[in-house]
């Protein structure tokens, strides 16, 4: 090893440390950038809540936060549990499968179980050979939004009319379920999920 060789180490030494130096910079600028940024986000995020659109689907709300969201929950909660009463129960001979699979989107197993019942006792063969036009009348709502899974009931009538006729069957109906927090999709704008669905028929008028 020559003079010059021994020379050119302490150099080398420095060079690597200065490379060091500015690679650790660069490395705590970009963490710091990335920090902030990601804080901005959720500062921009905190102040943001879904509330209902005229249609019922839900919709971007600013100024709002992050601990007032609850109170927009709830309405939420009713307009998810009336679209789904309407899709499933509102029916007539053309439409009931087409609006039923759309309520799937809404519930869980319990209303395909529902539907799969109601469907080997006939019941949506007799819409069709009857010309039947199903619709529920909704008298009232009850939401218990204070609990996870949220807790609700629905109380009204169920009418079932002959397309060709006047008279009508008259049912007072009851229903009880649960209702879960799910991701948010264009078939489920809520983002709320009904299981644990029991419906309640009574004959009041023939």
């Amino acid at each position: 090893m020559d003079l010059k060789t021994l020379k050119d180490i302490p150099s080398s030494f420095i060079l690597a440390k200065r490379s060091l130096m500015i690679c650790l910079i660069v490395c705590i600028i970009s963490i710091s950038s990335s920090m902030i940024w990601a804080f901005m986000v959720s500062i921009s995020f905190r102040d943001r809540a879904f509330v209902l659109s005229e249609d019922g689907a839900a919709a971007f709300a600013t100024g709002v936060n992050v601990s007032e969201i609850d109170t927009y929950r709830r309405p939420e909660i009713v307009s998810h549990v009336r679209r789904f009463h309407e899709l499933f129960w509102n029916i007539d001979q053309f439409n009931y499968e087409k609006k039923s699979n759309k309520s799937f989107y809404l519930i869980g197993d319990s209303g395909k179980q529902l539907y799969l019942s109601l469907k080997a006792q006939g019941h949506y063969a007799k819409v069709e050979s009857q010309n039947l036009v199903q619709k529920l009348e909704i008298d009232s709502v009850k939401v218990d939004d204070q609990v996870l899974p949220y807790k609700a009931e629905v109380y009204g009538k169920l009418i079932v009319n002959r397309t060709d006729q006047k008279s009508k069957t008259l049912n007072s109906f009851k229903s009880f379920f649960d209702i879960y927090n799910v991701s948010r999709t264009e078939n489920n704008p809520h983002g709320l999920l009904i299981e644990n669905y029991i419906p309640r028929f009574k004959d009041l008028k023939q």
